[in-house]
C-alpha cells in the first residue's frame, strides 16, 4: 500500500496570506492526522518561525525552511539517524539537522558585493532583511514584532525586498548569479509571495523534498511513499514538479504557478487555506 507524505508551503498556502491563520484548513487536517499521514511544512520561513506554528498546528513531522535550504527531524521521529545530519537544539527541542548551504553572511557579502560593482543601478532598488531590522519587517508582513524578529533570525539565506522594475530585477539576479558563479559558490534567487530570496543553488524545496522522502523510505514505518505537493508561488515550483501528485493553491494577489507536467495535477478552486483544505481532501479522496 502507497502511504501519502504531504509536503506543503505555508504562507498563502495552508497559512491566509493576510491573517496567517490555518483555520480553514482545519477540517482536512484532522483528516490527515486521523490517517497518520505527515504534514511537512516547506517553506521560506526560519527554524525560528516554524517552531511556534508547529505548535499552534499540533504538527510533530518534520519540515523544511527556508527554500530548502535547511531539513529538520524530531529527534527519535525515525529509529536511526539520519546520514549526513547534526543534533540541533532551539528552544529546548532537539532535531537532527541538515544542510550543505553556506550561511547567511555569505549571501549578505555577496549583496554588498553588488551594491559595489554596480553602485546605484542596483543598492537603490532593493532592501534586504539584515538592513530592514525587525520593524520593518513588520511593517512589510504585516507580522507582529515579536514574530517579525523569529522572520530575520535566519541561518542560510537571505530575503530581499525589491524595488524596481522587472527588467532591473532580471539585470540584479544575473549580476547576482555571476558573482556567485566567480567564487564557485552558485547563487540562486527564488520568488516568493512577497520577496526574493537568494539561496544556494543546489538549494530547492524540491531537492529537500526528495532527500527527506529518501529519508522516510529508509528509516520509515512503510515501504512505499507518495509524495504530495501543495503550493501557490513561484519559490513551490520545484516541488511541484516533483512531487506524485501536486496541488497548486490559488492566491488572490499573484498568478499561479506554472507548472510542465501534465498528470496528476490538482489545483484549487477557492483562495489560500480555504483552497488548500478544498484541492487537499479532494486528493485525499481521489487517490488514496
Amino acid at each position: 500500500m502507497n502511504s501519502p507524505l504531504l509536503f506543503t508551503d505555508l504562507d498563502g498556502s495552508l497559512l491566509d496570506h493576510d491573517t496567517y491563520s490555518h483555520k480553514a484548513a482545519s477540517p482536512t487536517l484532522a483528516i490527515l492526522k486521523s490517517l497518520a499521514v505527515p504534514v511537512i511544512p516547506t517553506t521560506s520561513k526560519t527554524l525560528a518561525e516554524l517552531l511556534p506554528i508547529r505548535a499552534a498546528l499540533n504538527n510533530t513531522d518534520p519540515f523544511i525552511v527556508e527554500n530548502g535550504a535547511a531539513i529538520y527531524i524530531p529527534v527519535g521521529y525515525f529509529e536511526q539517524q539520519p546520514d549526513k545530519t547534526t543534533l540541533c537544539i532551539k528552544e529546548g527541542l532537539e532535531f537532527w539537522e541538515y544542510s550543505q548551504a553556506p550561511t547567511r553572511a555569505h549571501w549578505q557579502q555577496l549583496l554588498s558585493k553588488v551594491s559595489e560593482q554596480f553602485g546605484d543601478q542596483f543598492s537603490g532598488k532593493y532592501i534586504n532583511f539584515q538592513n530592514l531590522g525587525t520593524q520593518g519587517i513588520a511593517d512589510l508582513t504585516g507580522l507582529p514584532l515579536t514574530q517579525a524578529a523569529l522572520a530575520n533570525q535566519r541561518g542560510f539565506s537571505e530575503p530581499i525586498h525589491w524595488l524596481g522594475n522587472d527588467a532591473e530585477k532580471k539585470q540584479f539576479i544575473a549580476a547576482l548569479e555571476s558573482i556567485g558563479a566567480l567564487e564557485s559558490i552558485g547563487a540562486h534567487i527564488v520568488e516568493g509571495g512577497r520577496f526574493l530570496h537568494l539561496i544556494d543553488a543546489h538549494a530547492c524545496k524540491g531537492a529537500a523534498m526528495q532527500r527527506l522522502t529518501s529519508s522516510f523510505k529508509a528509516n520509515g514505518k512503510h515501504n512505499n511513499y507518495i509524495c504530495i505537493a501543495a503550493g501557490d508561488s513561484h519559490n513551490d515550483i520545484s516541488m511541484l514538479e516533483a512531487a506524485d501528485i501536486a496541488a497548486v493553491i490559488r492566491s488572490p494577489v499573484h498568478s499561479s504557478p506554472i507548472l510542465k507536467r501534465e498528470e496528476n495535477n490538482y489545483i484549487s478552486e477557492h483562495f489560500g487555506p480555504d483552497g488548500w483544505n478544498e484541492v487537499i481532501a479532494k486528493i485525499l479522496k481521489t487517490e488514496f
